[in-house]
């Protein structure tokens, strides 16, 4: 059951990912719907989502595998991302996007590791 908090984890952040690139990209090609791709309260659920469910990851993670590298990359992730929602109304679009797929990629990264290394304990020997 852990296991699918890490890969949930993963979706979300992947998610933030792809929209955060759509959101940037889509409108060039389709200026119609610039107005429907880019909504704040999209950016807060998704983020507030993440911090909520990466806990239920990298908690139970840490425990099995006590590396905690792992857990200061997932909060690295989780301070870029939401401080690209911060910037978002601060400063461009293009900043805060980057800033939040930067958090993103590092969160995925640790969800991996806590894949890996919890997989690696678990099959350790005494």
């Amino acid at each position: 059951m852990k296991k699918v908090w890490d890969r949930l984890g993963i979706a979300f952040s992947s998610a933030c990912v792809i929209h955060c690139i759509l959101v940037v990209f889509l409108p060039l090609f389709f200026p119609a719907i610039s107005h429907y791709t880019h909504e704040s309260w999209i950016h807060l659920a998704v983020g507030s989502t993440i911090l909520f469910t990466s806990p239920l990851a990298f908690i139970p993670g840490f425990k099995k595998h006590g590396l905690s590298w792992i857990v200061a990359l997932a909060i690295l992730g989780l301070f870029f991302i939401f401080i690209g929602i911060i910037l978002e109304t601060r400063f461009s679009e293009m900043l805060s996007h980057s800033v939040s797929i930067l958090g993103s990629v590092i969160l995925v990264t640790a969800h991996f590791k806590n894949i890996q290394h919890s997989h690696r304990h678990q099959h350790q020997c005494c």
